[in-house]
Order: C-alpha cells, then structure tokens, then sequence
C-alpha cells in the first residue's frame, strides 16, 4: 500500500525541491496527499507547486500556504530572487493556494493515525508551528522525513551548519528534540548525489518535462555548474527504499544558531542517514522521473 505523504517545501530557490516533488507524483510508492509552503516568498512558491500539479495531471492534490517567517526573533530571511522568473504562469490562472497549512498538517494526522509521513525539505518552521499547535495530533504521524542538518560525527565538536537547520533555529529545536520518530538525511549524504545535464536532456519532449529540465538549467546557470545537487529528493527516496541509505539511531541537541549535536542512542528517535548508495538512489531518481515524463504528462 502507498505510503500517505505531505510535502513541506520552500520550493522555487534551490531545484531539489521541484525534483522532491517530481519524485512523489512519479512513485507508486508515495500517495501525495497534500503540499505545504514554508519561508519566504509564498505566493511565488504556490505558483510553482500549482503549475507542476496542474502539468502532471494532479491537481487533487491540495496546496496550502504556511508561515513565510521564521519562529526564531530577528532570524534573517534568505530569498535570491530567481524563483518563477523565466515561468509562464497563465496556465495556472484560477488555481490559488489556501493559507492554513498548519491546520492542514494537524487535521490529517488526526484523520489518518500513524499513516501519514510528514516530509520537510525546508526550514522546518510549518512543522514546529504545527507541535506548538498541536502536539497529540504530532505523534500520530508516521514519522517525519525530514532534508536538514549535516552528521559529521557525534559530540559538540561535530556541530556542523545547514540551510534549513540554521534559517529557523527554534523551529528546528522544536522538530528535533520533540521525540518524534524522524528519518534525518543530511548534507552529509546529500552532497554526494546530484543530477546532471546529461539527464536532464533526456527529459524534454513533454510539457512536465520542459517545465522541470528549464527551471534546472535555469539553476544550473545561478551555480555555475551543469549538475546540481539532489538534496531533498534523497529524504523522498528514503519512503521508496530505504536501503539508499545506511542509518543510525541518534539523538539530537540543537544549539542556539541551529547547529545539530548528534549523539548515538539505540533508542533514539532519530534514524539519521551516515552513508548514501550513490549509484542506486541516482537510478531511482532519474528513472521514476523519467517515467513520469514518459506518460505524456
């Protein structure tokens, strides 16, 4: 049976995001029952999220607006600017996102006990608002899936950066010491895996497909590089198969400015991704997407 998922998601500045996405419509594994907007910009993000569902013929899924600042006082928003600027969104005219996320997230963790896998590729600031709100209705998910933080070793000495981690320290503080039963994928294994234009190629022909390989290459211009790296798709795959990455039960003490402690505990709740199997999650990815391109959508 699919795994139930919401999506939270910053989607539009870094690509990984809309490939995230991608990776949940082009999985039979996944039932995508909703995505959620985190930091920033919404409006622009909806747009986005809005005209990828509508190209891949999925417009059942509902799309909510969250918090755009950060629960941490005098926490610096990073926005670049580029998100839908190279993008007709006429397509897309009538189809709004909702404010409510929050709501969102805690009404289907109460409708679907222990069947919902709530997946943050952002700052985790939605996810934290939703405890704060709603703590029972928190502990009836799944688990959380969650792109953030980057292992470099046990102990404070080891505490090391990462966007969404840093962007919103107390939101992160609040998901990671909630006790919540968490996969944890990490810059640590991230940084590894990428997508290059030598895929993306192979994936014009079809107006999903032009839509996701020109905002890459779009990003790929913003880099410098013809490949970037597929951060938030590797949580997403980790609810596809979870042999792409070797895990560790951790625990977790998040400091002031964001930066995660990890310490081994075999009772943790924390199963914390330490290695990544290169060449089978770059397969996954790229064939799921691949497919989903396929069908013409």
């Amino acid at each position: 049976m699919a795994i139930k998922l919401i999506l939270d998601t910053d989607i539009g500045t870094d690509i990984d995001d809309a490939w995230a996405l991608a990776l949940c419509l082009a999985s039979d594994e996944i039932d995508l029952i909703g995505v959620t907007l985190v930091h920033a910009d919404l409006d622009t993000r909806a747009k986005i999220a809005l005209k990828m569902l509508k190209l891949a013929g999925r417009t059942d899924v509902p799309v909510y607006k969250g918090l755009s600042n950060p629960l941490t006082p005098g926490a610096k928003l990073h926005w670049p600017g580029h998100e839908g600027t190279d993008t007709d969104f006429s397509d897309i005219s009538g189809m709004e996102a909702p404010e409510g996320a929050i709501e969102f997230i805690n009404d289907t963790l109460d409708r679907y006990p222990g069947e919902v896998v709530l997946a943050s590729i952002g700052p985790m600031t939605n996810v934290a608002a939703a405890i704060q709100r709603d703590p029972a209705s928190m502990r009836k998910a799944r688990r959380f899936a969650i792109m953030a933080a980057n292992y470099t070793g046990e102990g404070p000495e080891n505490a090391a950066p990462e966007h969404n981690a840093v962007v919103d320290p107390v939101a992160t503080k609040a998901v990671f010491e909630s006790d919540i039963t968490s996969t944890v994928v990490g810059l640590n294994v991230t940084g590894k895996v990428v997508i290059r234009e030598s895929d993306v190629e192979k994936l014009v022909g079809t107006p999903f497909g032009d839509y996701l390989g020109a905002m890459t290459r779009q990003y790929y211009g913003i880099a410098g590089r013809d490949y970037t790296f597929m951060h938030d798709p590797l949580a997403i795959a980790t609810e596809i198969d979870r042999s792409v990455v070797n895990m560790r039960k951790m625990r977790a003490e998040v400091l002031v400015d964001g930066r995660i402690i990890f310490s081994h505990d075999n009772n943790g709740p924390l199963d914390v991704a330490v290695d990544v199997d290169v060449e089978k999650f770059e397969q996954l990815l790229f064939s799921k997407v691949d497919s989903l391109v396929k069908k013409g959508v």
